[in-house]
């Protein structure tokens, strides 16, 4: 378990102080995002995003989430090991969640970038 606390320090941008380390998603990040209410299940958004407890899916990619730091109530810091067109890479990804639940962030290594998605009805 140290390596992924070393690795999960050198790669999120999220401090490891008041958050807690697990391997699951709290349930409130849980399920399909997309880049507007009226592209969930439209096929034809490449922003679609579906987080369970310990999978995520994106358009091209998926794979098995490896660690999840949780701070707050609302941010969530994954490493991930992503397969996709042949090719399994490790990534990070950072998820700010709205007050209401509805909207997810997913904020960037790079400032100023960030990718807007809402939540799908069931």
């Amino acid at each position: 378990m140290k390596p992924v606390i070393v690795i999960i320090a050198l790669l999120l941008p999220v401090s490891l102080q008041a958050a807690s380390l697990t391997t699951s998603v709290p349930a409130r990040f849980i399920g399909d995002w997309a880049a507007s209410p009226q592209s969930c299940d439209s096929g034809t958004d490449d922003l679609t995003l579906r987080i369970a407890s310990n999978r995520i899916r994106y358009w091209e990619s998926e794979g098995p989430i490896k660690a999840v730091v949780v701070r707050g109530n609302a941010e969530i810091a994954l490493i991930t090991e992503l397969s996709g067109e042949g090719e399994t890479w490790l990534a990070t990804a950072t998820f700010k969640l709205s007050k209401d639940g509805r909207k997810l962030v997913e904020v960037s290594t790079v400032p100023g970038q960030e990718i807007v998605r809402y939540k799908c009805p069931k």
